[in-house]
């Protein structure tokens, strides 16, 4: 690995759901504010907003408001990945009628400040980018039995002491019958962030010094910081 280009970021603290009826309890396991440092490239993942041990009910949204902070000297280009947890339960619509048939489905819903939500899903909004405000851009969906994952790109390249916006503001549980989740059963939704030194990406041409950048250039950027991470 070129330790001088490449750095990932795990979330110290994990949501962990605990589940007891309708009723969830969510507690962060450490702080936040753990910054990671390798060479120039130095990120620090942040939920400013989100409280441990908040209590949780379906439809209830509560504050989750991951950013990413280049505390290195270098310019980044910066990377979110989500993983929201699945099971085999039946939806309920905003009535508490059923939704058939009873199959897997991601148990949490993410909601950002307009209205930009990821292709082929109703329960994923984010923060995009726009012509007039850099923002997240969605790159790519991985669907296992146990989890789907998410991955972002941050629209520009970031500079030494920036911050992204948030990649959402809120979550919250998403509304099903009860029973199908056995009571005391863990979730986590990990979060990651990976970040790459901006100059001199080989395999990467045409990247601009500044502005955004489409989404075939983040995701070629990504693979990049896949194939280093493996």
């Amino acid at each position: 690995m070129d330790k001088k280009k490449l750095i990932a970021v795990s979330a110290a603290g994990m949501l962990l759901l605990l589940c007891s009826l309708a009723v969830a309890y969510f507690t962060d396991q450490d702080t936040k504010n753990n910054v990671f440092t390798v060479g120039n490239v130095a990120l620090e993942l942040n939920e400013e907003h989100f409280t441990d041990k908040q209590l949780a009910r379906a439809d209830v949204r509560l504050d989750k408001d991951p950013t990413v902070k280049n505390t290195g000297k270098n310019d980044e280009y910066v990377f979110l990945e989500v993983k929201v947890p699945k099971a085999e339960v039946t939806l309920l619509d905003s009535n508490g009628q059923k939704l058939p048939p009873k199959a897997l489905h991601e148990l949490f819903s993410f909601f950002g400040s307009g209205s930009t939500t990821v292709s082929g899903s109703d329960n994923f909004g984010y923060n995009s980018s726009s012509a007039s405000a850099d923002g997240w851009v969605f790159l790519e969906k991985t669907e296992a039995a146990d989890a789907d994952t998410y991955v972002f790109g941050y629209s520009t390249r970031l500079t030494a002491g920036d911050e992204t916006v948030s990649l959402f503001d809120k979550f919250a549980l998403r509304k099903f019958i009860e029973e199908e989740v056995a009571g005391g059963t863990m979730l986590e939704i990990p979060v990651n962030a990976y970040g790459i030194q901006a100059d001199n990406i080989d395999g990467v041409s045409g990247l601009p010094e500044s502005g955004s950048l489409t989404a075939a250039q983040l995701t070629d950027i990504f693979e990049i910081c896949r194939n280093k991470q493996n």
